[in-house]
């Protein structure tokens, strides 16, 4: 295992799985929908979408030719902070396509041709967010949280940003953006070490970097918490509540940790403080859900409730009720056992395979922190029970929330 720097600043860090046959890359770009500019909204999953439409030297589709007809795999994913490009391929077959991976992503050519039939596919992948109501209540909710930061835009951006985007101008976005120093390699699998080291510098190493770096901002909480929203949807069959908390920047991960545990013991799985009392003994919910969400800039604190025969506002004061106790309280030893188990499972659960391995490394190296599975592990343990009680009054105060009501278009009574 190790962590390294190719001659173009690129890191690329390798992990060696024994026990599998395959081989997992995953290469993390330092950009993401937070970094599009104003004018072009959904530039970098516009881009996502491009970079696979070939180079001046590898035609459309000749990529995933190369992947799948030797058995592989290979997809990508654009969010608020970051791009991703990933392959899962047999070991014997590692060598082959590194460089068509390198050649894809960092000698992009944006066919003009290509570029307009791949903008009819994100349009429409567009049309498809915007008749989901719950995908919509999101998009609100983050407007609203994050007004005036780019965490309150889509990842997808508008039906006119997108329609705007030119071929020159994705490339210049491309080129400004897609540097070697601002990007992480890792590989895990059925590697040799040295061997790999060797393959990524001549397959990577051999783009340069442009140099001049943009400025990043500095890591900072930017949400502001306050508003209730009201909206109606025709397509809403049970009422929806949402309330939301703005939370910690990276690389804040001790806090981080104790609102991953808080929302296990408030809202994941059936003993949960709100499942149990909202759910199971008052049956006022369909369901309800509890997630913390970390970005590098500001995360939040989601808690989401289909609702059945409750009214929104009983709905919302057993939450505060919740809340208010665990400020106040503390939650139990039994309740902080249960959440590190799940957690630590979690954890486990998501690093049994090649890719999954990979994803987490490249993730958390590109995030600034490349804590090991066993130091992931003695973060969660080391967690103490009044931690958790300061972190829910510091972050989750009972005036602090955004409210959304999502509820179903109410059809007007004929007029007699």
């Amino acid at each position: 295992d190790c962590c390294h720097v190719l001659s173009n600043g690129m890191t690329v860090i390798v992990k060696s799985m024994p026990v599998t046959e395959v081989v997992a890359v995953d290469v993390w770009i330092k950009t993401g929908s937070r970094h599009d500019p104003a004018w072009g909204w959904g530039m970098s999953h516009f881009l996502e979408h491009m970079v696979f439409k070939g180079t001046p030297t590898l035609p459309p589709g000749a990529f995933d030719r190369l992947i799948e007809g030797r058995g592989g795999m290979t997809n990508a994913a654009t969010s608020y902070d970051y791009t991703h490009y990933y392959v899962t391929v047999a070991a014997a077959d590692v060598a082959e396509v590194l460089p068509a991976l390198a050649e894809l992503i960092l000698g992009a050519g944006i066919p003009v041709a290509e570029l307009e039939r791949e903008r009819l596919v994100v349009l429409e992948e567009l049309r498809g967010a915007a008749d989901d109501p719950d995908h919509e209540a999101y998009q609100r909710l983050m407007a609203q949280v994050f007004a005036g930061h780019p965490y309150g835009r889509s990842v997808l951006g508008t039906m006119e940003s997108v329609a705007g985007i030119t071929a020159e101008q994705m490339r210049a976005f491309h080129r400004r953006r897609y540097r070697p120093s601002q990007m992480v390699v890792a590989v895990a699998g059925a590697v040799d070490g040295d061997q790999l080291l060797l393959w990524l510098e001549q397959c990577f190493g051999q783009w340069p970097d442009p140099g001049d770096p943009e400025g990043e901002e500095e890591p900072g909480v930017v949400a502001t918490a306050g508003g209730r929203l009201a909206w109606e949807h025709p397509r809403v069959e049970l009422p929806r509540l949402y309330m939301v908390w703005p939370t910690v920047a990276l690389p804040r991960w001790s806090e981080s940790i104790c609102l991953d545990l808080l929302a296990v013991v408030l809202g994941q799985g059936r003993i949960s403080r709100l499942v149990r009392r909202l759910r199971e003994d008052y049956g006022w919910v369909r369901g309800i859900g509890c997630h913390h969400q970390t970005q590098v800039l500001g995360g939040y604190f989601l808690v989401a409730a289909h609702l059945h025969s409750g009214s929104p506002e009983r709905v919302e004061q057993v939450i505060r009720q919740e809340l208010a106790a665990v400020q106040q309280e503390g939650i139990t030893p039994a309740e902080l056992t249960r959440a590190q188990k799940a957690l630590s499972h979690e954890l486990l659960f998501s690093s049994e395979s090649a890719a999954q391995v990979a994803g987490l490394l490249g993730y958390y190296a590109l995030m600034g922190e490349l804590p090991s599975l066993a130091a992931s592990w003695e973060w969660l343990q080391q967690v103490r029970l009044e931690s958790l009680r300061l972190v829910a009054e510091h972050y989750l105060p009972l005036d602090g929330y955004t409210l959304l009501h999502l509820s179903p278009t109410r059809v007007p009574l004929p007029q007699s």
